[in-house]
């Protein structure tokens, strides 16, 4: 790629009747972007789940946007998220876990894998969560909250900025970046334009973008989207089913 892209997420169904807008890896974007390995927005109504599965060689971060979701895995965690609350595994060497709806009924979040350092792969497998993550910023027309980062007490193995952002009324920001760092922008809903890029983006749109210092984001009437930043691995990502190698 050049210094950035907009792809569409593809609508797909997972697990036991769940459905996923899924911005990679995917038809429409079959590779992965580094250190990221996927990125998933969920919709699960009760009955729907995820039954029992494996895990290797990465983390995955899920961020409940509505509802409530439950963990449930082989190292005895069992616990619900609720909107606005985050929980994080690593895989490691392995772990098994379930999800479901919690008491809500139905789930809608960004589930996100981080591609684990090479001598990170067969580390032991761990869970953290978060209530509710941090507000920090509330106007009447800009609401940012912050989900992960340096001063966020989930630590993930690789560096990752995590924001979760509302825009009402044309609302616009300046949101300054790490350099080093290889940047997701999301959108849940809405549309919004990126100053010095001609394209808009819309509604299940993502841009992809390189080593940004900075990005100028305006909503062309209201706007939601999650803001992800990484610094990447610079080693190879191959998927095996649900393994990370």
């Amino acid at each position: 790629m050049s210094n950035y892209e907009i792809i569409k997420a593809k609508e797909m169904g997972e697990g036991q009747g769940a459905k996923v807008k899924r911005l990679f890896p995917s038809r429409n974007y079959p590779a992965h972007f580094d250190p990221f390995v996927l990125l998933d927005e969920f919709f699960v109504e009760s009955p729907a789940s995820f039954p029992d599965h494996e895990h290797r060689g990465f983390e995955a971060v899920t961020y409940m946007v509505e509802g409530s979701f439950i963990h449930s895995d082989n190292l005895g965690n069992n616990s619900e998220i609720q909107e606005g609350g985050l929980q994080t595994f690593n895989a490691g060497k392995s772990l098994i876990h379930s999800e479901k709806p919690g008491e809500t009924g139905f789930s809608h979040g960004i589930q996100l894998w981080v591609n684990l350092p090479q001598d990170k792969k067969k580390s032991e497998p761990s869970y953290q969560s978060i209530k509710q993550t941090q507000i920090i910023k509330d106007e009447e027309d800009i609401k940012i909250r912050k989900v992960l980062g340096d001063d966020i007490s989930v630590k993930l193995n690789t560096q990752v900025d995590y924001y979760d952002i509302w825009l009402n009324n044309k609302a616009s920001i300046q949101q300054l970046l790490k350099s080093t760092h290889k940047g997701i922008l999301y959108l849940i809903e809405g549309n919004i334009k990126i100053e010095n890029i001609d394209e808009d983006i819309n509604e299940g749109n993502a841009l992809l973008f390189n080593k940004f210092e900075k990005l100028e984001i305006k909503a062309q009437d209201k706007a939601r989207l999650v803001l992800i930043t990484g610094k990447p691995l610079d080693q190879e990502i191959k998927i095996r089913g649900s393994f990370v190698e």
